[in-house]
């Protein structure tokens, strides 16, 4: 009687007749079944051996079934293993975790340190110091704004407290702005640089600026219009808290205050929301191409039914690298306190300041646009391979990094190198 795991015996299984069983003798003058042939080669040779049931149990139904052969395994059909994804970079090329995702970042940095650490690191500085150079323009014009305050003290005046606060206030807006144009150029080599990491491959800065330098005036002006639209938004959002407030304040100071932190709280999670949606539009830019509009509205289908988990793995970036540089410039904070604390002059503390300050900026920067950049772009990749199959591209585009193409023979052959992954 068969079982559930063992095939049903082919009809015709008992009509064959019985073979004399091992030790019996044959009848004096018998010939053994199958026409006087030998086991083996006659009917039950070729019936148990080669012939119907061989075939049929060795090559045939139940051996495609069974493997190669019926009995293989008592247990039933094994299970082919299932194969691993491809992990010819940074990242295995499938659906990736919160940990991949970091941990595909930080090796991004240390496999290509010349571009992702060395070039942007030093985009930032220059930029950095441009603001400093700009600032001092507009010190003259805040340092008298703050010299009118302190005519009513004359202690802060013979302290230089308003040389120290024009100069602090003109550094950052001066850094601020030219981190505006910096910091989407930055994104973009960081993006291309890890783009090409994912599949194994090392560009040079040459090969990243030649693939990134048509796209940077999108960048820019991605970066601009984001910042405009941001002040405009606040704009509007504090001229509409402040009627509400002066409406409702005649009626309740209360009710006043209540409804000024529901209003400022509703402009924080509008802010984040829309800084979620639109947060994989740089990397978009850096690798498709295309113009702003269209690259827009197809970064918002990309993070459609996403929020909650682009949200927290952009959280927890920012968290890990507010942190990191917290504790490298808390060296720093605390040499120019010593520097302010030895008695030395005004002009002494005003550049220690300025000086700390700059490399404080630079630091945190550094810090922050190139980790941040990185988690950016592999979340780009991770959500295409979720939503486009992006991972099957890829897999090819490794494989043709090295002048291959997928099912070609095994061995080196000289080939262009791979495009962007649009």
């Amino acid at each position: 009687m068969s079982t559930p795991d063992q095939p049903q015996p082919p009809s015709g299984w008992g009509d064959a007749p019985e073979p004399p069983r091992y030790g019996q003798r044959l009848p004096e003058g018998a010939a053994p079944p199958g026409g006087g042939q030998q086991y083996g080669q006659g009917q039950y040779g070729q019936q148990y051996g080669q012939g119907q049931y061989g075939q049929q149990y060795g090559q045939g139904q139940y051996g495609q079934q069974y493997g190669q052969g019926y009995g293989q395994s008592p247990y039933g059909p094994q299970q082919p293993p299932v194969p691993a994804a491809a992990k010819p970079g940074v990242v295995p090329l499938r659906p990736l975790s919160l940990g991949e995702i970091y941990d595909g970042a930080f090796t991004a940095i240390r496999h290509n340190p010349k571009v992702m650490l060395g070039a942007a690191t030093l985009v930032i500085l220059v930029a950095t110091v441009l603001g400093v150079l700009v600032a001092q323009l507009i010190v003259p014009t805040i340092s008298s704004s703050f010299s009118s305050l302190t005519a009513t003290d004359p202690e802060l005046a013979d302290l230089g407290f308003d040389n120290l606060m024009a100069q602090t206030l003109a550094t950052s807006l001066g850094t601020s702005l030219t981190m505006l144009l910096a910091q989407p150029v930055v994104e973009g080599i960081l993006t291309v640089s890890v783009s090409q990491s994912v599949i194994g491959r090392k560009l040079s800065l040459g090969e990243v600026w030649e693939r990134l330098q048509g796209r940077v005036g999108r960048l820019i002006g991605w970066s601009l219009l984001r910042t405009l639209a941001g002040a405009v938004l606040a704009f509007v959002w504090f001229f509409v808290l402040v009627l509400l407030v002066a409406a409702v304040s005649e009626q309740s100071v209360g009710g006043a205050i209540g409804l000024g932190l529901v209003l400022g709280l509703g402009y924080v999670v509008v802010m984040v929301w829309l800084g979620v949606r639109v947060g994989l539009v740089a990397p978009a830019l850096a690798l498709e191409g295309q113009g702003l509009g269209r690259t827009l509205a197809r970064a918002w289908r990309l993070t459609r039914g996403s929020f909650w988990r682009l949200f927290g793995i952009y959280l927890l970036a920012l968290v890990i690298v507010s942190a990191a540089a917290y504790i490298i410039t808390i060296p720093l904070s605390v040499v120019a306190g010593m520097i302010g604390g030895t008695g030395g002059s005004i002009e002494t503390l005003t550049t220690a300041t300025l000086v700390v300050s700059v490399l404080s900026s630079v630091i945190t920067a550094a810090i922050t646009v190139i980790f941040v950049g990185a988690v950016v772009a592999l979340l780009y990749i991770d959500v295409r391979m979720r939503r486009e199959g992006l991972d099957v591209q890829l897999a090819a585009a490794a494989q043709a990094s090295d002048g291959r193409r997928p099912g070609d023979a095994p061995g080196p052959r000289p080939g262009p190198p791979p495009g962007m992954l649009a």
